[in-house]
């Protein structure tokens, strides 16, 4: 597999998971829907990027989601709520070793022995960091971040509407 210098979450993006390169440089392996990529970036540097082309920096993403998920740790990032991409971290984000998951597309967290261990809508599977209960967790509070984006932008289009009580006054063309 020959490695990308650069790369954007899109809607197809399921995992962003680090792994070393021959000379020890932070590299990402991107799990897509239907194919993998080996891209010269790491995954805190891809989503880094991706919020930027989502419109904000990755700080502003983070501190949105805090205000909708008061409390909470390990944030999600949500790049489209119409699209239903949001990122999960499965570490603190600043740890080497963090994966990063669409919660759209891991279908089902589950132990297999005692590794834990998360299938996606394509069967792929892969393990994790944590337990299938934080995990759950976690999913849970990207599937909130996300509805809560969408109710939001539901909001805004939700225009008053006037209602004139008569015509007397105005000019009817």
């Amino acid at each position: 597999m020959l490695a990308e210098e650069s790369y954007t979450v899109w809607r197809e993006t399921m995992v962003l998971k680090p792994i070393y390169s021959e000379r020890g440089e932070r590299w990402t392996i991107v799990h897509e829907l239907y194919k993998k990529r080996m891209i010269k970036m790491s995954p805190r540097a891809i989503m880094e990027r991706s919020c930027v082309h989502a419109g904000a920096s990755y700080q502003g993403m983070v501190d949105a989601a805090k205000l909708i998920l008061p409390g909470k740790k390990m944030l999600p990032i949500c790049l489209s709520p119409g699209y239903r991409i949001c990122m999960l971290p499965t570490l603190s984000p600043d740890h080497e070793d963090c994966v990063w998951i669409s919660y759209r597309y891991a279908k089902k967290p589950f132990l297999k022995g005692s590794k834990t261990m998360i299938e996606f809508q394509n069967r792929e599977q892969i393990e994790i960091h944590g337990s299938v209960e934080s995990f759950q967790l976690k999913s849970g509070h990207a599937q909130q971040l996300v509805l809560n984006y969408l109710d939001r932008q539901e909001e805004m289009w939700e225009l008053p509407v006037y209602v004139a009580e008569s015509y007397e006054g105005y000019d009817v063309y």
